[in-house]
């Protein structure tokens, strides 16, 4: 079984959230608001999801955070990747 840490399922709220508008700019203020999560873990896991190219970050007064791609090209290995680092069946197929 694969357990994900809870940032990790924070992390497909907040990807769900932002697919429900996938051209959308959202701030990390409007995601943690519609989704309940705390703003510091929000604005964290925008940047980890953006770092991992699944997010395009845009700065300004207008900026924010939208999908680097349409929903359906970002599965749940892209997310666990991003958050967790790559995954493996088993602790011996890891690449170091």
């Amino acid at each position: 079984m694969l357990r994900i840490s809870k940032l990790t399922d924070y992390g497909t709220v907040v990807l769900a959230h932002l697919a429900g508008d996938p051209g959308a700019v959202c701030s990390a203020a409007d995601v943690a608001q519609a989704t309940g999560i705390a703003l510091p873990t929000v604005s964290k896991l925008l940047k980890s999801l953006a770092r991992a190219e699944l997010l395009i970050s845009t700065r300004g007064t207008n900026g924010g955070y939208r999908l680097a791609r349409t929903p359906r090209k970002i599965s749940a290995a892209d997310v666990i990747d991003a958050l967790e680092g790559p995954v493996s069946i088993t602790e011996c197929s890891a690449i170091d």
